[in-house]
């Protein structure tokens, strides 16, 4: 069983990881995607004359402010890219299918309300965010997809019990779904080559390291992953991998016999 998040990261060879999808699953393998598509919600919304807001947790994990305009438009961006590496797939020869997470409940999540970020190095509080923690992850209807033989490309936004929807954090959906199904292996694609020593030098990749040590190097939205990597260790996923998305042929097999960082 695997678990593979695909970043939103401007450079994502979307054409190569869906190919390697293709060949994976021609060797019986059970493989849940979850994508993301943050730069080109960002290109997005600057094309139609939205200024994009991040903003920074206490904690130092960034993340975007999701008002009601921004959620129907990472609908429909996040859903775009969701369906083309579906449809990449199954044109390669394997069999995909596509759902938003908010779907049929397939995840479920509670809205965060009122948050303390860090704003000129000043705690402020605001409201209005229409994001969420994840509360479930419907195990069971994931597997019946699965048991089809089909691969499920997943993304954000998640449902609430109110019947709304919220934007969820797409490295904590993959790890969440890595826990719940028990998966082997969970990777990590974005548009670097793994966890650095230094973030301006794509050399100074570490190719192993510890969950505890690891947090020591996660710098902006690296520290999320970071984070999604811990939980998933922490309840038995058997190893995690930070990999480069932007290599041009079969980067999930690359990722897999030793590139990018394993975390342990």
């Amino acid at each position: 069983m695997l678990v593979i998040k695909i970043g939103g990261g401007a450079g994502i060879n979307l054409s190569a990881l869906s190919e390697n999808l293709a060949k994976l699953q021609e060797a019986s393998e059970s493989i849940v995607v979850v994508t993301g598509a943050n730069a080109k919600l960002s290109q997005t919304q600057k094309e139609r004359g939205i200024e994009p807001k991040m903003i920074t947790s206490e904690r130092g994990e960034q993340s975007r402010f999701t008002d009601e305009v921004t959620l129907e438009l990472l609908k429909e961006v996040y859903g775009g890219v969701a369906d083309e590496v579906a449809q990449l797939v199954n044109e390669n020869g394997g069999a995909a299918v596509f759902q938003l997470a908010s779907k049929d409940n397939l995840i479920i999540a509670k809205q965060h309300g009122r948050m303390r970020v860090l704003e000129d190095r000043k705690v402020k509080v605001i409201d209005g965010d229409l994001t969420g923690s994840i509360q479930k992850v419907d195990a069971a209807a994931i597997q019946k997809i699965l048991d089809s033989k089909k691969i499920l490309v997943i993304t954000p936004p998640a449902a609430t019990l109110d019947n709304s929807e919220v934007n969820v954090d797409g490295d904590k959906v993959a790890s969440q779904i890595a826990v719940e199904l028990k998966a082997d292996k969970l990777i990590f694609f974005s548009n670097t080559p793994g966890l650095l020593k230094d973030v301006e030098d794509e050399e100074s990749l570490i190719k192993e390291i510890s969950i505890a040590e690891a947090d020591d190097f996660a710098v902006g939205r690296m520290k999320k992953k970071v984070l999604a990597a811990k939980r998933a260790i922490e309840v038995g996923v058997g190893e995690v991998i930070f990999a480069d998305g932007r290599v041009v042929k079969n980067p999930i097999d690359i990722a897999l016999v030793g590139g990018g960082t394993k975390v342990f």
